[in-house]
């Protein structure tokens, strides 16, 4: 479907727009709340202990098996490193030593190899730091997790959980929440969903708080600090938008995977809750240090480019004016992060045209409308340099969806699902949905997915990756 011929019925239920237009959609993204209190601190003393232990039972087991050096000390250091790399110092709702024992054992035989190598001691060295250290660090977290599970079982106040589910497995994860409190979760209530097809709903276990459209309100009014989505019990689309949704929500997401689910879970994002497979849901950018090293990347890049292309600049404004007289810069209201609207910056590549007609016309066409020089600088998309600009500036970013005109913005938002969701990050100059061809007159619904995708996945790597597509797709020309 492109652009001109969207159709203007929308189904009442796609995408739940009232959730997509809401607060917790455009508003900035905040860290969830991990703890409160004494949980805050058990948080963080528990992985910080755990590592200290791992450290120091591989430096002591090392030098043991061959003293003297400075190898005890760096094999501690890695020890923590590789363990920290494999999710081992990770706050998880049911902390399992059976689970742990294999990764860590693992590691620790790793470490310890590579130790008994350096010092020249052979397998019996290997052997034996292996079991110094691995005794010591199952011992610890055995011990970790005890204490735990008795902090949270004897606190006062459980962090409060909403469950979205009216069904059969919503009922009996509030009752597990209610009866165990080593769990470390109270559920506050229960949202009602529109289930699929055939789906049974079951007598609620916990008070029914609201719908849906409800969520971002009760997030806030119930101080939720853990959000359960039991997928089984919402149709495809509004799982899809409750999930993004949760992207701009001041707390954690657990997916509770339904029984067809078979796709494998990477063990850094999984989770159990009595038994029933969970899936923690995270989001990239939702992390401080991640949009900061996101906006580190556009002011270095943004002004390296903008200085090695200043020459370029140069040519093409005295070109435009040449070309189409006074005012080589075409300026325009776009849409970005959180629906708010900024001033894009572009070379002009048409002649005058009305604001009004710019604003709402979908594309403005036709020989007399553009010179030489304008179908130049669009055939080559030097026309957005100007844009670089607009990134130092902070109102877009190098990478994300593209900005669209405030009235397509609110025709789109209406008739393609999930289209608001992509004002979750800054608009990008180049993109994910660019990079394979979705520029100009294109599919809204495909480019909105790609959009969401690339947010929802969002890697500073993938960026990188992306930025370097862009850089082919301008030489060889590919990519639209």
């Amino acid at each position: 479907m492109r652009a001109q011929g969207l159709s203007t019925s929308v189904d009442p239920d796609a995408g739940l727009a009232d959730l997509g237009q809401g607060a917790a959609v455009l508003a900035p993204v905040v860290p969830y709340r991990r703890a409160v209190g004494g949980a805050r601190i058990l948080a963080v003393l528990v992985p910080v202990c755990l590592a200290v232990a791992d450290g120091w039972a591989m430096a002591v087991a090392v030098a043991v098996a061959r003293p003297g050096g400075v190898v005890p000390g760096t094999a501690g250091v890695a020890a923590v490193a590789c363990n920290a790399a494999g999710g081992l110092y990770r706050t998880r709702r049911s902390p399992s030593l059976f689970a742990d024992a294999p990764p860590l054992l693992a590691r620790i035989l790793l470490v310890g190899g590579f130790a008994a190598i350096l010092l020249d001691g052979g397998y019996g060295a290997a052997l034996l730091i292996t079991a110094l250290a691995g005794t010591t660090s199952l011992a610890a977290r055995a011990f970790a997790n005890a204490s735990v599970r008795t902090y949270r079982c004897r606190r006062t106040r459980s962090r409060a959980a909403l469950i979205v589910g009216t069904g059969r497995t919503a009922a009996h994860l509030a009752s597990v929440l209610r009866d165990h409190g080593e769990l470390g979760l109270a559920a506050v209530g229960q949202l009602a969903t529109e289930a699929p097809t055939g789906h049974q709903e079951a007598a609620p276990s916990a008070p029914v708080l609201g719908e849906l459209s409800d969520l971002p309100a009760l997030v806030e009014g119930h101080g939720v600090d853990t959000l359960v989505v039991v997928a089984e019990d919402l149709r495809a689309e509004h799982l899809a938008a409750v999930l993004r949704v949760s992207f701009g929500l001041p707390c954690e997401t657990l997916l509770v995977r339904p029984p067809w689910d078979v796709v494998p879970v990477a063990a850094a994002r999984r989770e159990y809750v009595a038994g029933l497979p969970c899936a923690r849901v995270t989001w990239g950018l939702r992390e401080p240090a991640a949009r900061r090293a996101k906006r580190l990347l556009d002011i270095v890049v943004g002004l390296a480019l903008l200085v090695l292309a200043l020459p370029v600049l140069a040519a093409c404004a005295a070109a435009v004016r040449l070309e189409d007289g006074p005012g080589v810069l075409f300026r325009q209201r776009r849409v970005g992060l959180g629906g708010e609207e900024f001033v894009l910056l572009k070379f002009r590549t048409l002649k005058h045209v009305e604001e009004r007609e710019s604003d709402t016309r979908w594309t403005v066409t036709g020989a007399d409308r553009t010179g030489r020089v304008g179908r130049f600088l669009r055939a080559s998309s030097l026309d957005e340099l100007p844009q670089l600009w607009n990134v130092v500036r902070g109102d877009m970013s190098l990478v994300g969806p593209r900005p669209e005109r405030p009235h397509f913005v609110e025709q789109f938002s209406r008739t393609c699902p999930g289209y608001v969701l992509r004002h979750r990050v800054p608009a990008g100059i180049t993109g994910w949905a660019q990079v394979h061809g979705f520029r100009g007159d294109t599919s809204i619904e495909l480019r909105a997915r790609l959009d969401n995708h690339y947010i929802d996945h969002w890697t500073f790597a993938g960026d990188l990756r992306i930025l370097l597509l862009t850089v082919r797709a301008l030489i060889v020309r590919d990519a639209g």
